[in-house]
């Protein structure tokens, strides 16, 4: 009688706690929804894309696009997978003094010949990619596992703004996006009011990208920056017909006899190295620009200068004061690259951070600049 008792007594709580756990939630909509949270946004191709509303781990296969997402969101926190070519950037100068999450991306998901290795991407929990606006194919295989993917481009000035508003989108740092948008518009203004083109005294400059002779300056941005900036630039993708990837042979840069020669972040060659004539095969005892001691090494921050991104107002300004010092003498590029380091990165920004930012050991023997 004694067990059925507590038998009885027993069942009656169970059932009392029962009704009170009914009773705490008796609507089905009020159960919690483990279903992750999503928005739309529309890419650069006007495809509209579905990401998790809290992106955490993004694939970013465009090399510049690292230092954009970086710069958009104030950190490396949400980067995941990066392209060899934007850890090249890192390893060794300003930004590896700054950022030691960086230093952890993977590069191994994306190959240098810009694929994706699909698997790796979902094995590594990659909830958002990044890719070149002509990597359909791609997009289609991530979106297949699931990773939506966003497709941008920075062919021109506004295809690089477009872009940068969706990455600010995906980010939820729509502002940030639309005051880097700004501060170029802002940039380019300024410099365009002085129509430096217009000059009849305008340097000849040959940019480079490699000691192998590959041109640098061939670009849509870095082409018009210097012929807004008051620099003759011989070589456009239309002349040149190749593009890029053009390379010329010493016999050019002869004949050119170039005024000013810049080099490019994307190869170690340094000015010392034409003065001194180390690179083999190659003499540039006679070259005007050698001579006069006007070789530059091309500032590098976050990201190299010289390619188009979140930098490229910087790089606007340092080439129109070195193209016409005179006419930009109110140019001020080294507090403007302080204020924007300290303004969109929080960077605490010292004088050695200056000195490494622009290259002043490698530009250490030649004509001053400022």
């Amino acid at each position: 009688m004694k067990n059925w008792k507590k038998l009885t007594a027993a069942a009656l709580a169970a059932l009392a706690l029962v009704g009170a756990l009914a009773g705490c939630g008796n609507n089905a909509d009020k159960k919690p929804d483990t279903k992750q949270a999503t928005k739309i946004v529309t890419d650069l191709k006007g495809r509209e894309v579905s990401v998790p509303q809290d992106v955490k781990r993004i694939a970013v296969v465009p090399i510049p696009w690292a230092s954009v997402i970086y710069a958009i969101d104030g950190s490396s926190e949400r980067l995941a997978a990066i392209h060899g070519g934007a850890m090249s950037a890192y390893k060794g100068k300003f930004l590896e003094t700054k950022d030691k999450h960086f230093a952890q991306l993977d590069t191994k998901i994306i190959a240098q010949n810009f694929s994706v290795n699909i698997e790796s991407a979902a094995q590594a929990g990659i909830d958002t990619a990044i890719l070149w606006q002509y990597q359909d194919k791609d997009a289609e295989k991530l979106t297949k596992v699931g990773i939506p993917t966003l497709l941008i481009y920075n062919d021109t000035v506004e295809n690089l703004k477009k872009s940068f508003l969706i990455i600010g989108k995906l980010l939820g740092k729509e502002e940030r996006a639309a005051k880097i948008n700004e501060y170029y518009d802002t940039t380019n203004k300024k410099i365009i009011a002085k129509k430096a083109w217009e000059k009849t005294d305008k340097p000849t400059v040959l940019f480079l990208r490699n000691a192998k002779l590959r041109l640098q300056g061939n670009d849509n941005f870095m082409h018009e920056a210097i012929r807004i900036g008051g620099g003759e630039n011989p070589y456009d993708q239309i002349a040149l017909n190749g593009g890029s990837e053009q390379t010329i042979a010493m016999e050019e840069v002869y004949k050119l006899n170039p005024d000013i020669i810049l080099l490019s972040n994307f190869d170690k060659f340094v000015p010392d190295d034409l003065y001194d004539n180390k690179i083999p095969g190659q003499d540039w005892s006679t070259v005007k620009a050698v001579q006069q001691k006007r070789v530059y090494k091309v500032p590098m921050g976050i990201y190299r200068w010289d390619a188009p991104g979140v930098e490229t107002p910087l790089m606007m300004e340092w080439l129109a004061h070195v193209l016409q010092p005179e006419l930009f003498k109110e140019l001020d590029v080294r507090a403007d690259a302080k204020n924007f380091y300290e303004n969109f990165m929080h960077y605490n920004i010292s004088e050695a951070d200056m000195a490494q930012i622009f290259a002043d050991e490698a530009n250490k023997n030649s004509k001053p600049l400022f």
